[in-house]
This record gives structure tokens, sequence and C-alpha cells, in this order.
């Protein structure tokens, strides 16, 4: 497939395409960047390429117009990343920047990463932090995991009460505990221009981003940008202390049963990106992997060009769940322990909405 030969391109993993793009071809390449929020990091790749090899002048142009906007959109979020680091940290809450303007730090040039929203997690009490929120926010959604924080008009910042979960209860408190742990070890990071932020340690991290990502498929869908994240994280096993990670982590992983989720995500990093063995967690898994990379590429980004998925946001509550539920049942051939408790979840989360005023 061209574009993920132009990934490889982009990541030095090939040095050029197996024939030259047409013209089409290369505003189809642009429209394929553009909807898996891979711009800036493919615009390295068009650097790479010969001359004979490079898109028409008006496509070049345009492609540079957006990477600048990119950097742009980079600086901002951020400074704003520190700004409500630092405005928790003051009302007395430790706290961990998630994905977002972390991730960034792990590519060659960070600022070409299209950056999305903030994610921050919050260590304290849940019905403080949403109480103190909504003071200011009125009628705004509080979930389990997350509740918005619309300070920064042109920035969207999440507030996580938890990093991620799983449907099955008794894999779900074991992560918990896991990730209660590791908030008391956070790394910390400086963003380029802004200051210091927290972010999970790379232990957690691999774990963390491994659940986002198979959240991701139960849920919205997964975009090549989260894969690419991934594969950047995973250069950390290549360093001296990367068979320690993976005693670390493997473990853990087996034990929330992402076991096959994570092998079959290893197979995908392997077929789009080159990533070598070394840099793999686990043995890669085709049968899986070719599962999920069909799923990959019909969602895009966050599920955006998936036209089996419809508009979450103006779906009934009961809708939701109904939808919800069939739409998992996909995936039961794949996972089916999270399938199963997939209704339940659903319901139990209902009830503590109710229960807790948040409906």
């Amino acid at each position: 497939m061209l574009f993920f030969e132009f990934i490889r391109i982009a990541l030095g993993r090939q040095e050029t395409f197996s024939h030259t793009p047409s013209d089409e071809e290369w505003h189809e390449l642009f429209e394929e960047a553009k909807q898996q929020t891979l711009l800036g990091i493919m615009y390295e790749g068009l650097c790479r390429l010969s001359s004979d090899q490079k898109p028409p002048r008006q496509l070049l142009i345009d492609w540079h117009a957006s990477v600048q906007k990119i950097i742009c959109d980079n600086k901002r979020l951020n400074h704003d990343t520190v700004w409500v680091s630092q405005r928790w940290e003051k009302l007395g809450y430790r706290n961990v920047i998630l994905k977002g303007q972390g991730n960034a730090l792990l590519y060659p040039d960070p600022m070409l990463r299209v950056p999305g929203d903030i994610d921050i997690w919050l260590d304290g009490n849940r019905r403080k932090i949403a109480d103190y929120i909504r003071s200011h926010f009125p009628n705004l959604e509080v979930t389990r995991i997350e509740m918005e924080f619309p300070v920064r008009k042109d920035t969207p910042i999440e507030v996580h009460f938890l990093p991620s979960f799983l449907y099955d209860p008794f894999k779900d408190r074991k992560m918990q505990q896991y990730f209660r742990e590791q908030l008391k070890k956070p790394k910390q990071v400086e963003l380029p221009g802004e200051g210091i932020v927290n972010i999970p340690n790379d232990e957690m991290n691999l774990v963390f981003q491994l659940s986002h990502i198979y959240r991701h498929l139960f849920y919205e869908g997964i975009g090549l940008r989260q894969l690419l994240d991934y594969y950047y994280l995973s250069k950390v096993l290549t360093s001296t202390e990367g068979e320690n990670l993976k005693k670390k982590v493997l473990p853990v992983i087996k034990d929330l049963g992402l076991t096959g989720f994570c092998q079959a995500l290893m197979w995908v990093l392997g077929e789009i990106f080159y990533m070598p063995q070394e840099q793999m967690l686990a043995e890669p898994d085709e049968r899986r992997g070719r599962f999920l990379l069909s799923e990959v590429m019909r969602a895009g980004n966050f599920g955006h060009a998936d036209e089996r998925v419809g508009n979450w946001a103006e779906m009934s509550r009961w809708k939701r769940l109904t939808w919800g539920t069939r739409w998992s049942w996909r995936l039961i051939g794949q996972y089916p322990r999270e399938v199963f408790w997939h209704p339940y979840y659903r319901i139990t989360q209902y009830i503590w909405r109710l229960i807790n005023g948040y409906l």
C-alpha cells in the first residue's frame, strides 16, 4: 500500500516509493494523512524524497502551510499544558499529563506531531474535583473516568479521575490498583520553551497506552497516530533498561488480560512501520493483527472516518447502551471476556451516575 510506504519513508525505514506517485495519488496521500492526523510526520517523508518523487508544487505549498499551523498549535498546547498542570498543583492536586504533549517528546521533532486535547490525571477525591469544576461550569457531564474542564477557549481539556479502564470488573480492579501505585513515581519532562510537567513513567506508559488503544477499539476507533505514538514509545525497549522493562510490564499485561491484544498490536506495528523485533513487547500474532489493521484503516483517527459508527453525542443513554453492546459484538471472536462484561459495565455506570446525581 502506497500510504504505508510513505509512512516508512517518513520514519526512515524505507528510502523511496516503489513507484513514483501520480498527481492523483499524491492528493489521495495528502487526504489520508489528514484523516489519520499524520500530516506533520509525513512532511518529514516529503523532505526525504528525491525531487523526481515529490508531489505537485501547489500540494507541496498546501502541505507546508498545514505544517506551520501544526507547529503553532503545538506551541499553544505546550503552553496550556504547563498552565493547567500548575493550576491544579496550586489547588493541591498532584497531576500527570496523559499522552498528548508528553507523547510528542518521543518524536524526532515534537512540533510535527498533530496535537489533540489535554488529558490531565488528578490525584484526589472525584467528588471534590467534580464539584469544583461544576462550580465554574454547571451541568457538565461527569463519568467515572473523566469530565471536561473548558477553561481555555481553543484547547479542549479533560480531567481524568482514572487513566483508563476495563469492562471486566475483576481485571479493572487490578488495573486501577496498578495505576495508583504508578502515580507515586511519575516522570518529569520539559515541554519546549514552557516548563516542566509530570507524565507516566516508562513502565506505566507501556501498559496505559496499550490499554488506551485497546479501549478505543471497543469505542470510537483507532487511528494511526495512536499506533505511531506506541511505536515511538516502544523505542525505550531498545535502551539498556529495555529487558528490565519487559520483565516488569509483561506480567502486568498478562494479569490484565491484554496479552492477545498486545500481540496483535505488535504485528501491526511490524507490518506498517517495520518495527524491529527487539522493539516489540511480545511475539506478534498475525491473525489478531490482520483484524486489528482492518479496523484501524476503516476507522481513521478516533473513528471519524468509520461509516459504521453513529453520532455518539446525539444518542440517548439507552441507545448508547444498546448500540454500544451491539458494536462490541464484532469483537466477540477476538476478546470475548471484555465483550461479555460490556453491558454490565454500562448498566453499573448508569446506576453510579444516577446515585451520585451526575445524570
